[in-house]
């Protein structure tokens, strides 16, 4: 499994649209006013873990990710299509092309199921191949969503059993701008990347 975050915009615009419901923001005109703004930052940092609306600025900060798991972690992943939107390597267009190798399942696959599968492919068995693909297979996702989301998937996914939540979520908390939004908006303002 692999995550990376390709780009990540908005916070700026958070802090501004976060600054209006208290006054604090209701002047500004250029974001450049206020991007080193600790004031802003500081209340922002605070307003993250609270939750009931108090922290939806959280969901103007917008996160791209490119993502390769295997069929059965992006099933639970699925399960976030608030403020979530995926486009994916699809396996109507894409398993046909190449010919299967161990390195396209996490963990690999044993020769003489790897062998069957090859070989339904070189028939041009879309259906059959479709069916017996194990759910390791590897399938790459671009993904756009928002730090209001990743808050969630960490809160309820953080200990999970399934190894690739744990390495999805310090992929996330190691390369996002702001981390501890993160942390803090879900319960855990301690907590480092690693952990």
């Amino acid at each position: 499994m692999k995550t990376t975050i390709l780009s990540e915009y908005g916070f700026n615009e958070a802090l501004l649209g976060m600054g209006l419901s208290h006054g604090k923001t209701s002047g500004v005109t250029s974001l450049w006013n206020i991007r080193d703004d600790t004031g802003l930052k500081e209340r922002a940092l605070n307003l993250a873990g609270l939750g009931n609306g108090h922290d939806k600025f959280l969901r103007m900060i917008v996160v791209t990710l490119d993502v390769t798991a295997p069929l059965y972690w992006w099933k639970q992943f699925d399960t976030y299509k608030v403020g979530t939107v995926a486009q994916s390597e699809s396996t109507m267009h894409t398993l046909m092309k190449t010919p299967l190798t161990p390195e396209m399942f996490e963990g690999g696959l044993s020769d003489p199921l790897l062998g069957h599968l090859e070989e339904l492919r070189q028939r041009g068995d879309f259906a059959t191949l479709n069916r017996h693909l194990p759910q390791a297979f590897l399938q790459r996702r671009i993904v756009q969503t928002n730090y209001a989301v990743l808050a969630n998937i960490i809160v309820q996914r953080k200990g999970h059993k399934l190894p690739e939540w744990k390495l999805f979520i310090e992929s996330v908390l190691w390369g996002v701008q702001r981390p501890e939004l993160l942390r803090k908006a879900a319960g855990s303002p301690h907590e480092t990347a690693s952990a």
